[in-house]
Parts: C-alpha cells; structure tokens; sequence
C-alpha cells in the first residue's frame, strides 16, 4: 500500500482516543507515524460532569511505550515546537487526537485534522452531544481542517449518527465517538478524493461551554423526548 507519512499530535500520558487512532492505523497497515506527545496539565479540581459520555479509561501503557510496540517515532514536545518539526520533517497528514488551544501559527500554516463530535457548524464546543440533544439538534460527528477559529476550518466528512429506539443516552454516546475515531483515521484516504474543502466558519452559531448542572440534571429526559422524535 502507499505509505503516507502520517504525524499524530497527542499527550505524553496515556489517553483513550490517541491508543484507538493508532491502533486502528496500525490495523490499516499504515507504517510511517509519528507522535508529538504535548505536557498534559491535570487540573486540581477538574470538571466533574452528572453524566460522563466520553470513554476515558486507557490502557495503562504510556504513549512512547505503545508506539515503541507499535514501530512508531515518538517526540515530546512543546505546542511552539510543532510548527518548526512539521516544517523540517515531510508530512502528509497530520492528525489530532488531543490537545488544547494550539498556537495561531501552526493552524494557520498546516492542514491539522480533527474529528468533532457535533454536526458542524451548527453544534460548536464542549458537550456537544450534549446541547444537541438538548436543543434538538442532528447528533453528527464532523471531520474537518481545523484553524483558529473554534470548531470551524474547511469540512472533510459528515455523518449523522443514528439513533435507534432501544437506545440509551450512553449507547448513542459510545455510537458517536467509534464514528469519531474512525473518521479521523479514514480522513487519510478520504482527503485525496476531494477537490473541494468547503469553509465552516460561522458567526450565526455560537461554541458552547460545558452544559451546567441546573440543564444536565434533565439531560436523560430529553433523551427520551429526542429519541422519539429522530429514531
């Protein structure tokens, strides 16, 4: 097969969605990856949600191990260190599977792509699954070229995601994010059979913040009202 060389931005610690992209991209046969592992800050009093909807629990093997197993490159490095590596070192398609705010340099002068869990650009931010369902929204996964501009950048792939009426709100959670992981790593043969990349960004819909508890304590019976109005 084609070899592409392939850069994915992670944490230095281990992380759920970076060991499921690269395992799927070890699946796929895929042989020329690269790491770059960011400092990841643990918060002294993070965010608890009512209702978590993301898989968290990773495989207890840190990110330069695994991709030691796997005959990946490792670096770690600082978020100002990713534009100069990726202007050194060739690359083809670089891949997000963690980070925070990057810097506007690097967005701005390399195509990063991301897989966000929320029909773009329609259901920006943080919870997006969350404030779909509230606000009656397709629940989707959008994978895109990111910029600086939250959520936004040029569109790669759409899908909906569907959702049954056996449904639980954490079944079409779980639904979601197998559709997230997959669409990143398949946006490296997607990519070459477009020729048009339309643009996201938007002033009509603003990003959302985390859902506040006084809305997702009602989070599970709107989930019922939505299934029976979009199963």
């Amino acid at each position: 097969m084609n070899q592409p060389d392939i850069v994915v931005i992670s944490y230095n610690t281990p992380h759920r969605k970076t060991q499921d992209v690269l395992f799927q991209l070890k699946v796929k046969g895929y042989q020329n990856v690269t790491v770059l592992a960011l400092p990841f800050v643990f918060r002294e009093n993070p965010f608890k949600p009512i209702y978590a909807h993301r898989p968290s629990t990773a495989v207890d093997v840190s990110p330069e191990i695994l991709c030691e197993r796997f005959l990946y490159r490792f670096k770690t490095v600082n978020a100002d260190e990713i534009h100069p590596y990726l202007n050194e070192n060739p690359n083809d398609f670089v891949l997000i599977t963690g980070a925070g705010l990057l810097p506007d340099e690097l967005v701005e002068n390399h195509k990063l792509i991301n897989s966000h869990p929320g029909w773009l650009p329609k259901v920006r931010g943080l919870d997006s699954l969350k404030w779909a369902i509230h606000k009656k929204q397709t629940l989707g996964v959008t994978c895109h070229y990111v910029d600086s501009e939250a959520d936004a950048g040029f569109l790669i792939e759409q899908r909906e995601v569907p959702v049954y009426a056996n449904d639980t709100f954490h079944s079409v959670a779980y639904r979601q994010y197998e559709i997230e992981i997959d669409m990143l790593v398949n946006s490296i043969e997607v990519i070459p059979s477009r020729t048009e990349f339309t643009s996201l960004s938007t002033t009509e819909f603003e990003a959302t913040r985390r859902m506040p508890k006084s809305i997702e304590e009602n989070l599970m019976q709107e989930f019922e009202v939505y299934k029976e109005e979009f199963c």
